[in-house]
């Protein structure tokens, strides 16, 4: 579960880093700082996930079978990511944020 939410929370940020979609999300365009701190920080939570599927994985699994876990929470939630940003752009980063939290939150409670 925590995989699931932060690859969702990382992809959000990686598709909020691009133009068309911060506009859409956040009614203005965003500096390019902004949009490359965004995108940065979209693929520094996406190693962070898979470092953490991979090197502790819940339950005392292997590591072969967190990574496996992790690459399909990677792709589920990037197709939650582009349903989210097509039909709901302007709840994205609510999405996001509340994504990040409760990853975090299920990591340290094990799930």
């Amino acid at each position: 579960m925590s995989a699931f939410l932060l690859c969702f929370a990382a992809w959000s940020a990686i598709a909020l880093g691009m133009d068309r979609h911060h506009e859409d999300a956040l009614g203005q365009e965003g500096s390019m700082r902004r949009l490359v701190a965004l995108r940065r920080s979209g693929w520094l939570l996406l190693v962070l996930s898979l470092w953490l599927a991979a090197a502790h994985p819940p339950g005392g699994v292997p590591a072969s079978l967190g990574v496996t876990a992790w690459s399909v929470a990677l792709s589920v939630a990037a197709v939650a990511v582009t349903a989210t940003v097509t039909w709901q752009p302007r709840r994205t980063p609510e999405l996001a944020g509340a994504a990040l939290l409760a990853g975090l939150l299920a990591r340290a409670l094990g799930w």
